[in-house]
């Protein structure tokens, strides 16, 4: 289940890595800034001052008619804030777990029974042959997103065998270290980014710069991570010859055993259970699947950690 983080500053949406687009309040507030999808635009500038104005005006005639029946004070004041209260509901940020969830079980229960090609084609629709990663609602560059087609999100896929990832990556942003149960072959379609590979115990790192046409390869359960060096939009795609390949974050799993492993494992660190559990918290949301980088970069690019996202519970699937 995922955990929600009281921090106010999750309610600008694009400000966390656990939500996919720009909460309402973040385009009332800073409507100069372009929305992620064509939702975002809902909510108009105006909204908000109107919202105040109606509480406030309700507030005022029903105190007018109430004011004398003191059992009744109350209600002019829940009266009045309904208006408001109602927009603050419909800004809250959209929560979007670590983890892809099934999308249409009875379909892929179906596809998978089918005892022929023909007959899953039947089972289909032209517009179910076709998917749209801009409609994943973990899309987002703020500050970046792993999209996956595979079998959960996409059921066509689940008796082929293939994962398709688009990773977008923001200014900056990196995917943390982590691994796959699937071999990974990775495309750069723009902008540069940096990937770093260990494949098992004993083996060396691997480095590689990729710019746009370059494709570097990730063995199944080889370790890796990948980040923009530069201050533009990175896309990249990714290959995985499984259909539900699992991502394993390598820092989030590691603080989920129990504190005496980590400590038996790295006892330089000197932690107490407190600080372990409290360690373990203070990683990075997995959320859409990327997180700020280097401070360094940030700095280079005129942007900050705090500009894309607040630390907090693991959101776990």
């Amino acid at each position: 289940m995922p955990v929600l983080t009281l921090d106010p500053t999750s309610w600008f949406c694009s400000s966390t890595p656990d939500c996919a687009h720009p909460s309402w309040i973040q385009e009332l507030l800073f409507p100069f800034q372009e929305p992620n999808n064509k939702y975002d635009k809902i909510a108009q500038p105006v909204f908000l001052p109107i919202a105040v104005f109606t509480s406030i005006l309700t507030f005022n005639v029903s105190y007018l008619y109430l004011r004398r029946y003191r059992p009744m004070m109350f209600v002019p004041l829940a009266i009045g804030l309904t208006p408001l209260l109602g927009l603050l509901v419909g800004i809250m940020p959209k929560v979007v777990l670590a983890v892809d969830k099934t999308s249409d079980p009875d379909l892929v229960a179906k596809l998978k029974s089918a005892a022929t090609m023909l007959d899953r084609l039947n089972m289909l629709t032209d517009e179910q042959l076709v998917y749209n990663f801009t409609s994943n609602p973990k899309y987002s560059w703020h500050p970046g997103s792993v999209c996956n087609a595979n079998a959960a999100t996409w059921p066509v896929l689940s008796t082929v065998g293939v994962t398709v990832a688009q990773l977008n990556l923001g200014p900056c942003a990196m995917l943390a270290p982590h691994f796959h149960r699937a071999d990974n072959l990775v495309v750069a379609i723009n902008g540069t980014t940096n990937t770093y590979m260990y494949q098992e115990n004993g083996a060396r790192i691997v480095e590689q710069t990729l710019t746009p046409g370059m494709m570097t390869i990730f063995p199944r359960a080889s370790v890796h991570t990948m980040y923009n060096t530069g201050c533009e939009n990175n896309q990249l795609y990714s290959f995985l010859n499984d259909a539900d390949a699992s991502t394993v974050n390598l820092a989030q799993a590691f603080f989920m055993l129990p504190d005496d492993i980590g400590l038996t494992v790295m006892p330089f660190i000197e932690l107490s259970n407190g600080n372990w559990t409290a360690t373990g918290q203070a990683i990075p949301q997995v959320g859409t699947g990327s997180q700020a980088g280097f401070e360094s970069c940030l700095a280079k690019c005129g942007l900050s950690s705090s500009g894309y996202g607040s630390t907090g519970p693991v959101v776990m699937g």
